[in-house]
C-alpha cells in the first residue's frame, strides 16, 4: 500500500523516550504516544519504562512510571482511563464520569479492547508487548479511540468494529485517521495452522507467509484491510512499520522475552481548546 504513511516520530523529554505520530500532530487538537522502554524506574527484565504490574508486581515503579510517561506526552495522569482486557472485539464509550478508571481507579464495568470517546482532556489507554496498538482520530468531530489488538482481537475485526463506533456518534469515514503502531511483525509471528486458518478464512491469503514449512501472520496487513473495508482512505492511514520483537532496545516483546518482560503504553486524548 505505497499511499499509507509509514512513519512515527521518536521524541524525548526528561530522559523519557516516546513516539508520536506526526500526521495526527499536524491535524491538531489531540495528544497522542506510544511509549518505549526507556526513562522509567523499573529493574531488569523490566528496564526501565514498564507498565505491566503483573509481571513485575511493584505498584510503585508502576506509578512513577506513569507519572513520567504522562509529564512528557503532556496528560493528566488521575484522568487516564484504561482498558478492561478481554482479547475481544469489544469497544467502550468513555465518558467523563469514567477519568481515573482503569489504570488507578475501579476496573471499567464492562470488559473490552478498545476505547473511544468526545470527551475533552480524558486521555484513553492500553497496555501493549507484541499485541498491536490502534489509534483513531476524527479531527473534525473531535474523537478518539484506542484499541488493544491481539490476534483474535484482529481477527474479530476490532479495528473496523471501532470505526463503525466512531461512525455511530457522528464521525465520518472519510475524516478519521488511523494509526497501526509498533507490534510483532509478520517476520517474527509464527503461527499454528488453526490460528492461520482463521486469517486466511477472514483476510484471504494475503496476510499469510510462508516460509521454511513455517506459518507467519501478518497482522498490520489485517488492521489496513479491516480499516480500508470500514471506508477509511488508505492516505490516512499510518503503519509505523515498526516491530516490537526485533527492536530489543525500543520495546518489550512477550514472544522474545518469553513472558519475562514489560509492557509499552498507547494514549491518545483530544485537547482541551481552551486551554
Amino acid at each position: 500500500m505505497q499511499s499509507m504513511n509509514s512513519n512515527m516520530a521518536l521524541r524525548e523529554k526528561d530522559g523519557v523516550k516516546f513516539l508520536t505520530i506526526p500526521f495526527f500532530e499536524q491535524a491538531g487538537g489531540v495528544i497522542c504516544a506510544f511509549s518505549t522502554r526507556m526513562g522509567g524506574v523499573s529493574p531488569k527484565p523490566f528496564d526501565t519504562l514498564n507498565f505491566s504490574r503483573k509481571r513485575e508486581q511493584s505498584n510503585r515503579n508502576f506509578a512513577e512510571n506513569f507519572k513520567r510517561f504522562a509529564q512528557a506526552v503532556g496528560f493528566d495522569e488521575n484522568k487516564a482511563v484504561g482498558i478492561n482486557y478481554a482479547h475481544s472485539p469489544h469497544v467502550y464509550h468513555v465518558h467523563n464520569e469514567d477519568a481515573g478508571r482503569g489504570v488507578f481507579g475501579e476496573p471499567l464495568t464492562e470488559y473490552c479492547d478498545g476505547l473511544y470517546t468526545d470527551a475533552t482532556a480524558i486521555p484513553i489507554l492500553s497496555f501493549h508487548a507484541d499485541c498491536v496498538p490502534l489509534f483513531f482520530y476524527d479531527p473534525k468531530r473531535r474523537a478518539v479511540a484506542v484499541c488493544h489488538a491481539g490476534w483474535r482481537g484482529v481477527a474479530a475485526h476490532i479495528a473496523q468494529n471501532t470505526v463503525d463506533s466512531l461512525v455511530a456518534i457522528g464521525c465520518s469515514q472519510e475524516n478519521i485517521l488511523a494509526a497501526i503502531g509498533p507490534c510483532i511483525s509478520v517476520n517474527h509471528f509464527e503461527v499454528g495452522k488453526e490460528v492461520k486458518d482463521v486469517f486466511l478464512r477472514e483476510y484471504g491469503n494475503g496476510v499469510i507467509l510462508r516460509r521454511n514449512n513455517k506459518l507467519y501472520v501478518n497482522l498490520n496487513k489485517a488492521c489496513a484491510q479491516d480499516m480500508l473495508s470500514a471506508g477509511l482512505k488508505e492516505k490516512n492511514i499510518t503503519d509505523s512499520g515498526l516491530c516490537t520483537f526485533a527492536e530489543q532496545n525500543l520495546f518489550y516483546s512477550h514472544r522474545r522475552d518469553h513472558g519475562k518482560t514489560g509492557a509499552m503504553a498507547a494514549v491518545i486524548s483530544l485537547k482541551d481548546e481552551g486551554k
